[in-house]
């Protein structure tokens, strides 16, 4: 499947004890050690739609919104438009932002339909993905920018301030007399 083994246990880990291991989970952690969507449904596609799937009826049946979902092609529907639009987001990300929509902290203006959960899931990209992407960026940027120096700059700089030596004339060896050459 193309995972190392620490991969391979995590996905397996998520997929068969996905609520414990969501206990206390920030979104940091979710975006720090969690697991790709993408490479998750290139390893094990069906027990990830499956996990998606039964994680949105949990929320469905929650928040009460049997008759927008009404079917589980509805479900299944969802789940394959989260997968095809957020290929990017973390598994637990996913399930995280599930998590917060139960606990009401986005607004759902009384009816919860697909377009609204992606509403939630864009959202939560912005507001915890996004920001957390872009701190990475600048400090990877930072980093870059530390390391690197301008060698013509500064010995310019050493120049101006008279801090570097003229440098030194090399002579041409044709001109150096050999000190063991005897001349008859």
């Amino acid at each position: 499947s193309g995972l190392t083994s620490t991969q391979t246990q995590h996905l397996d880990g998520l997929l068969s004890n996905h609520r414990k291991i969501m206990e206390g989970i920030t979104p940091n952690v979710a975006f720090n050690e969690g697991f790709v969507l993408h490479t998750a449904l290139k390893a094990r596609k069906a027990e990830v739609k499956v996990l998606l799937l039964a994680e949105l009826e949990r929320l469905t049946r929650h928040l009460n919104a049997t008759r927008t979902f009404q079917t589980q092609t509805d479900l299944q529907d969802a789940v394959d438009d989260i997968c095809e639009v957020f290929p990017t987001l973390k598994l637990e990300e996913i399930l995280t932002c599930f998590k917060y929509i139960r606990q009401g902290r986005y607004q759902l203006f009384g009816n919860f339909t697909t377009n609204v959960l992606m509403d939630c899931l864009r959202q939560y990209e912005d507001e915890h993905t996004t920001t957390i992407r872009e701190k990475k960026h600048r400090e990877r940027k930072q980093e870059v920018l530390t390391a690197q120096m301008d060698l013509t700059r500064l010995i310019e700089d050493l120049n101006k301030s008279g801090k570097l030596k003229p440098a030194r004339r090399v002579l041409d060896k044709t001109f150096i007399p050999y000190p063991n050459a005897k001349e008859d």
